[in-house]
């Protein structure tokens, strides 16, 4: 395994990369072995009664499919070794496998230019006389608040619309993320700056932005209506006018799921697996694996690989 460890490093490969190859190899080393079945004897029918057998264990398509990816890498090393000398895989592929979106990944640094660059109008502002420079004011506040949770806590527009004032903890600086249909809950730890944002946003911003209500509410995020009073049930109208600002200052920004795609892949460098898969919410791990797309460096080679399999 070391060797080809070695050899991926040569590929290119990032070290989670490498890591999460080693570990599908393994497996497929593993499952070989119950048969008595060495790796340079190993045939394309051995290659597709793994991959059947990951189906009967309930596996995803994507899933079979990033595991197929490493196992061509394994032969790719053994040809390169002088072990053997036909690819038995090389021409398999995955029918029916969902093609995901895939983001430009973001950097730590581009992520956090987007959260401290995020500027907030001083009070004495020299539009400050305007009519509508209150609720500006309150809505930039709260957006530096929900930019935070975007990217350093990789929370969703739709979980952060579901999120209520007991789910946040200043004095543990935790924030509790309810569980869905779709995804587990789970409690995240908060970064010391933003601890002081959310507790102004909680105190002082959020009841002055309630002001505008006629319906009390426990969410602790809240639109700002364009005219008159709100209710609760006028809709959370954040999203667009934050997506425009965003739009309009970094060329690099896509859009919200961007965000979220570029801090799970950050995670998946630092965390194993499970750790990535409770911060994230995923229901299965299948899920968080989906992300793994995301780390390849050569982008373009390695969605030439992922075709469905005939």
């Amino acid at each position: 395994m070391e060797s080809f460890k070695t050899y991926l490093q040569t590929q290119g490969k990032s070290q989670s990369t490498i890591r999460h190859y080693v570990n599908h190899v393994s497996d497929f080393l593993a499952w070989l072995d119950r048969d008595n079945t060495t790796l340079e004897s190993a045939t394309a029918k051995e290659v597709t009664g793994y991959l059947n057998y990951l189906q009967q264990k309930g596996q995803s398509n994507d899933t079979r499919a990033l595991r197929l990816t490493a196992i061509n890498h394994l032969f790719n090393f053994e040809i390169d070794q002088g072990n053997r000398i036909v690819h038995p895989s090389k021409h398999l592929k995955i029918r029916g496998k969902q093609q995901n979106k895939l983001y430009p990944v973001l950097t730590r640094a581009q992520l956090e230019s987007i959260y401290l660059d995020y500027a907030i109008p001083v009070a004495d502002d020299q539009r400050s006389n305007r009519n509508w420079f209150k609720g500006y004011l309150l809505g930039k506040k709260r957006n530096k608040v929900i930019l935070g949770l975007m990217i350093y806590q990789g929370i969703t527009t739709t979980e952060m619309e579901k999120i209520e004032l007991n789910d946040l903890d200043l004095r543990a600086g935790t924030l509790h993320i309810k569980g869905s249909r779709k995804s587990n809950e789970r409690t995240l730890e908060l970064k010391p700056g933003q601890i002081m944002d959310l507790m102004e946003y909680q105190f002082q911003t959020r009841p002055e932005i309630l002001r505008y209500y006629s319906d009390p509410t426990n969410a602790l995020f809240l639109s700002l209506p364009k005219s008159g009073v709100t209710t609760t049930k006028d809709g959370f109208q954040i999203w667009k006018g934050l997506k425009a600002e965003l739009t309009a200052c970094y060329p690099f920004f896509v859009g919200f799921q961007q965000l979220r795609v570029s801090v799970i892949v950050g995670w998946l460098n630092r965390f194993n697996l499970r750790e990535v898969q409770y911060m994230a919410g995923h229901r299965y791990v299948s899920s968080t694996e989906k992300y793994l797309l995301h780390q390849v460096e050569d982008l373009q080679a390695d969605i030439d690989k992922f075709h469905p399999m005939g």
